[in-house]
């Protein structure tokens, strides 16, 4: 039973080494951009290429990856949009920040940390939960635009 426990692992082994050897990737560290030299030309790509999201190796044409899906721009009407201009966003981080809601850097962005804040916000004065910057939470803020 131990012999026939050894020679299962060893096939194993065999099998994840083939395996290794039968695909086209090959070491290298990716750099900030998500690339990598390649100087022996492995790829058949010349001496820089991607590999993305798992993808196999490929070039960026004009920097866009061609397995990356555009994203859609979200369009807003005007009566939403004069909430996120970035004089309105920093007046919202600042007060937020004043009342121990911690929503990163005032830089007058919209991110993740500030969205975060204000739903935390809206939670403890019992509002819609969004995250939304909007009329209501100006108001509950002592914000005039």
């Amino acid at each position: 039973m131990k012999k026939l426990k050894h020679i299962f692992v060893l096939i194993l082994c065999m099998m994840f080494m083939l395996s290794a050897t039968l695909t086209s990737a090959h070491s290298g560290r990716t750099d900030s951009y998500g690339g990598h030299h390649d100087y022996r030309n492995i790829s058949g790509l010349g001496s820089y290429h991607y590999h993305c999201g798992g993808y196999p190796p490929h070039l960026h044409k004009n920097g866009v990856c061609p397995y990356s899906t555009p994203k859609t721009v979200k369009k807003t009407s005007s009566s939403t949009s004069k909430y996120y201009t970035s004089s309105v966003v920093k007046k919202v981080q600042s007060k937020l920040t004043d009342l121990g809601f911690k929503c990163g850097n005032i830089d007058g962005k919209y991110g993740q940390k500030t969205k975060k804040a204000i739903k935390k916000f809206q939670k403890s004065e019992h509002l819609t939960t969004n995250g939304k910057i909007n009329q209501t939470l100006l108001k509950h803020l002592n914000i005039k635009i």
